[in-house]
């Protein structure tokens, strides 16, 4: 059942049960009404006739000695009059009772007996008589009835016009209703139904550049549209990263793929005629690139993990101790660049350690890689109240001013930076970006061509922090003693696995 069709059920529904609670109530207090008004009337009928009835105080308190008035005279159509002994001996009549009596009812003549006025309904042939009992009273004896009927036909008939009236009325209201409701909710749901169609169009050709039309309604409705236009765009923007993800990463893997077997199936045919030295290179050549692809695999697997909400396992970290470790294992690769440290402060944050290390690696990485021999790459984390300050500075061949905006883009490398080392990814940028983000932090570049550049991460620090500051070191080799210790245990550690 569609929603338009249970939305005009419902509606439809609500009015029914409100027009028929409505109609109810109405006939009844109609019928009240008038069975008041009839009521009203008899009674008042029969008060008049005892009023007119003379009695005789020197004879005895019976009926036999009161003279009634002329009953006919009290008749009129659909009323009847009779006035009744107590031992129920009808004594007058109108005539339009003809051969009948109004009929006894025994709990009423009790209640008369009580000198009370009652109303009782009875029949009087076909026709139904609404009627009221009022006792004559002499000397506070009760010497006879007055009985006073008025038929409900007319009652009754006004009853039934009202209930055909309402009946109708109630039909077509709910007919009127329902079409209305029908209409009202077609037009209600039309961006929905638009929606739809769109969304399925969108389904079976991918085509994310397609738009729902702006009615220029402001209602909830009408914000859906926007709302789905926004998504809309925000798919395509990420289904076309994704194409261009796709055919970067392909791009990647083609190349070192074409690498590899080019070496091997060199070494199939001719490696029984190369010398050592030849088929040395050959095999190193095609584990560089087998390298290089397992860090594009790596860094993949990294983003693709981000692009599906990985969550970071975070719990306190000193990220001046990692910062060291990185220091220590990069000023071995870093062989003609001179590597040093400018400040570092005691910095404990919140974080995932191995993502936080990966972040300064693929910084002081990427410094080393774009700085040519005799150049510098400088390190500092200091703090202020709310945030660690991490900077890597190098002195390397810069980017351009753009190319800066970009640089956080997957696979995006300056031409530059292509011609100095091809060996690179594209994605350690990203993967940098992704990580500060994960850490609430940002990330941010200064560069200039020629003259290098400058990264800096800023990371929360949990309210209330307070940590000692180390001394400011300008190069490493004014750092403290305790720092140099540790670093030069991590240089023996790793001499003997290079």
């Amino acid at each position: 059942m569609s929603i338009r069709l249970r939305l005009a059920l419902w509606y439809t529904a609500v009015l029914g049960v409100t027009l028929v609670v409505f109609s109810l109530l109405l006939y009844y207090l109609m019928a009240q009404h008038l069975i008041g008004e009839l009521d009203e009337a008899i009674s008042t009928r029969a008060r008049h006739i005892v009023s007119t009835i003379r009695v005789d105080e020197r004879a005895p308190p019976t009926l036999d000695h009161v003279e009634l008035p002329r009953i006919d005279a009290f008749e009129s159509p659909g009323v009847y009059v009779q006035v009744v002994q107590p031992d129920g001996k009808v004594v007058a009549r109108s005539d339009n009772l003809g051969g009948q009596a109004l009929p006894e009812n025994d709990q009423a003549i009790s209640a008369a007996w009580a000198g009370q006025g009652v109303y009782y309904t009875a029949a009087v042939g076909d026709d139904q008589v609404r009627v009221y009992i009022q006792p004559l009273v002499l000397d506070g004896k009760t010497i006879g009835f007055v009985q006073v009927g008025r038929s409900n036909g007319e009652s009754y008939a006004v009853l039934h016009r009202l209930r055909l009236g309402l009946i109708g009325v109630g039909l077509f209201s709910l007919l009127l209703a329902g079409g209305t409701a029908w209409a009202v909710a077609g037009g209600a749901l039309k961006p929905i139904a638009t929606i739809t169609r769109t969304a399925r169009a969108i389904a079976l050709s991918r085509g994310f550049s397609r738009r729902i039309e702006d009615t220029g309604s402001r209602d909830e409705l009408g914000q859906l549209g926007i709302t789905f236009n926004e998504m809309l765009a925000s798919l395509e923007q990420a289904y076309a990263g994704q194409q261009q993800f796709i055919a970067d990463a392909s791009h990647e893997l083609r190349a070192p793929l074409t690498t590899v077997r080019a070496n091997l199936e060199l070494l199939d045919r001719i490696g029984n005629n190369l010398s050592d030295g030849e088929r040395d290179e050959l095999v190193e050549a095609a584990a560089k690139e087998a390298d290089r692809m397992a860090r594009l695999v790596a860094d993949l697997l990294s983003l693709a993990r981000a692009d599906a909400g990985q969550k970071l396992q975070k719990r306190m970290v000193e990220l001046d101790r990692l910062l060291l470790e990185v220091f220590g294992e990069a000023k071995l690769r870093a062989k003609g660049i001179r590597l040093m440290i400018d400040e570092v402060d005691q910095v404990s944050l919140k974080g995932d350690s191995d993502r936080l290390k990966q972040l300064i690696w693929v910084l002081v990485d990427n410094a080393i890689r774009y700085t040519p021999s005799e150049g510098e790459v400088r390190l500092s984390l200091c703090k202020d109240r709310t945030a660690a300050i991490l900077e890597v500075a190098d002195t390397g061949i810069g980017i351009s001013a753009e190319d800066l905006p970009h640089i956080f883009d997957r696979f995006y490398r300056a031409d530059k930076a292509r011609v100095r080392d091809a060996a690179g990814t594209g994605l350690g940028l990203a993967i940098a970006k992704w990580i500060v983000e994960q850490h609430g932090g940002d990330i941010d570049a200064e560069s200039s061509l020629g003259k290098g550049s400058n990264f800096r991460v800023r990371l929360p620090l949990m309210t209330g922090q307070i940590k000692e500051s180390w001394p400011n070191s300008a190069p490493y080799e004014l750092a403290s003693k305790g720092s140099i210790a540790y670093l030069e245990s991590v240089e023996k550690a790793m001499v003997p696995r290079l």
